[in-house]
């Protein structure tokens, strides 16, 4: 069984055209030394903004 996962290239380049380079002056203090968990907070982040803003959207139609 294959445990891959492979990423659709519209997925990959939505990506490239919506996700910001890295930039730790946007990541909590406490995150500032481990670029990957303040990176990955800093993207959760902003995805779970987006999707509550496309529900809302939704929603008034």
């Amino acid at each position: 069984m294959d445990n891959s996962y492979h990423i659709p290239d519209i997925m990959e380049e939505l990506f490239l055209a919506w996700v910001p380079a890295p930039d730790s002056g946007q990541w909590p203090e406490y995150l500032r030394e481990d670029p990957v968990r303040g990176y990955g907070l800093f993207c959760f982040c902003q995805g779970l903004a987006l999707g509550l803003r496309l529900s809302e959207a939704c929603r008034r139609n």
